[in-house]
């Protein structure tokens, strides 16, 4: 393992001289409209502006051909809540290096709060040119499609880890041909690969995920996607993280100021929060967001003995599994508490903060956003808390700051794989600036 990170960390390219701001191609508006028909069944439609027309009309019409296609076949709803019915067609969009973005369009219909459907489709573009961007145009090497067939092929099967899914059909899915059509989406530091759920398990319909990280496929990239996967070259990186839900008030409202910017995070959950809350849970991670744990509760972890912590990695999964199909990959202890439980020997690496906004004493939106403006560095992971009112449309302005200002959003994934850091059970991490994860010193 210490011999894997060593080679990656040798691929990795140097930090930027200088921060790009946002490039004028990648601004994109992304908006939404709520409709509610006679049978009380709900659609939101979201449309974007991008900087070409022929873009802008391509991703929205997908999306609103499938509001016609499936609208209409919405069962009657009791309510807005529990007993709801909807579509929700949404627009994803992220960037990476300076003109290339990708748009993934999805179409989510539940009932009575559960996921019954789902349908994506991907588009990746040279937003100069307007030229569309293929799978098979990243790569120049032949060994690139083997490797992400073992990675389709492990990721793939790590949803639902008691369940088996069809041989026949999970071999079809590695066949270079099917990779090669398969829907995807480049980020700040990963290519992603989407697939529904119930291509290989029956009624389940979350959206599973097969992310690859740049500095692993690098030398298999052909030139133009070298240098547009290069984000290291351009930007500053940093990571949104959100804190103690899943709220029902105010956990939507992060996720539409992310939708809306573009920008991708990672939502640390308390896992008895999960079941109750599991149709969230599923939005962040159909969303792209990194879903992880914010311990079995909230209570202080000093006062737990041992055993009960040791318990807690199991109790999380159970419920993740339930809701998203994986168990977790990290931890954040509720207050930074971690010190018993690296002593009780949780098998958990454990995430803290770089930078508190301090959201969580109910400050302003302008408040959080003064802090970030005052205390941001290359590197940082940022707390928030997606229970607190205001921390929505703080996101957005935060965001909005951190962009013009030469960062990409990173997931906590992507911000320490860019590094080459793997996480070890145990070991504490703070943030990820050229490998050190130390504590950040005060400015």
């Amino acid at each position: 393992m210490i011999l894997v990170l060593l080679i990656l960390l040798c691929q990795l390219p140097a930090g930027a001289a200088h921060a790009e701001p946002l490039q004028d191609c990648h601004k994109v508006t992304n908006t939404y409209t709520d409709t509610t028909r006679s049978n009380k069944a709900q659609i939101r439609l979201w449309q974007v502006e991008t900087a070409l027309p022929a873009v802008t009309e391509e991703i929205n019409g997908i999306a609103s051909g499938w509001v016609e296609e499936l609208g209409n076949f919405l069962p009657d709803a009791k309510n807005s809540g529990k007993k709801n019915s909807r579509l929700d067609v949404e627009i994803r969009y992220s960037r990476t290096g300076l003109r290339w973005m990708s748009f993934l369009v999805q179409a989510r219909t539940t009932f009575h709060q559960d996921l019954t459907a789902q349908r994506i489709a991907s588009r990746t573009y040279d937003m100069i040119s307007g030229q569309r961007i293929m799978l098979s145009d990243l790569f120049n090497d032949t060994a690139a499609w083997s490797f992400l067939a073992s990675r389709v092929r492990e990721s793939l099967t790590a949803y639902w880890p008691d369940v088996q899914p069809d041989p026949e059909k999970l071999n079809a899915l590695c066949e270079q041909s099917a990779l090669e059509e398969a829907e995807f989406t480049l980020h700040g530091m990963s290519l992603v690969l989407h697939y529904p759920a119930d291509l290989l398990y029956p009624d389940k319909h979350t959206l599973m995920e097969v992310t690859v990280f740049y500095p692993e496929i690098r030398d298999m990239l052909a030139p133009e996607a070298a240098e547009q996967t290069d984000n290291l070259a351009y930007y500053k990186t940093c990571a949104l993280t959100f804190d103690d839900g899943p709220s029902s008030e105010n956990t939507p409202k992060v996720l539409i100021s992310l939708m809306q910017t573009g920008a991708r995070g990672t939502f640390f959950a308390i896992g008895n929060r999960v079941d109750d809350y599991r149709y969230l849970v599923r939005r962040e991670h159909d969303n792209g967001h990194a879903v992880a744990s914010h311990n079995w509760h909230h209570g202080n972890a000093t006062k737990s003995s041992a055993a009960a912590l040791r318990r807690m990695p199991e109790k999380v999964n159970t419920a993740m599994i339930k809701a998203i199909g994986i168990p977790v990959r990290y931890d954040r202890v509720p207050g930074g508490r971690y010190p018993p439980m690296v002593k009780a020997k949780v098998k958990w690496a454990y995430i803290q903060w770089s930078l508190d906004t301090y959201d969580w004493r109910g400050r302003s939106a302008d408040e959080v956003l003064n802090t970030v403006k005052s205390q941001i560095d290359d590197g940082d992971i940022i707390l928030c808390h997606d229970i607190k009112k205001n921390t929505g449309e703080a996101t957005r302005k935060v965001v909005q700051y951190l962009e013009e200002n030469g960062y990409m959003c990173l997931t906590i994934d992507e911000l320490f794989a860019k590094d080459g850091v793997a996480f070890e059970n145990g070991k504490v991490y703070y943030r990820c600036k050229n490998g050190d994860y130390s504590i950040k010193k005060t400015k």
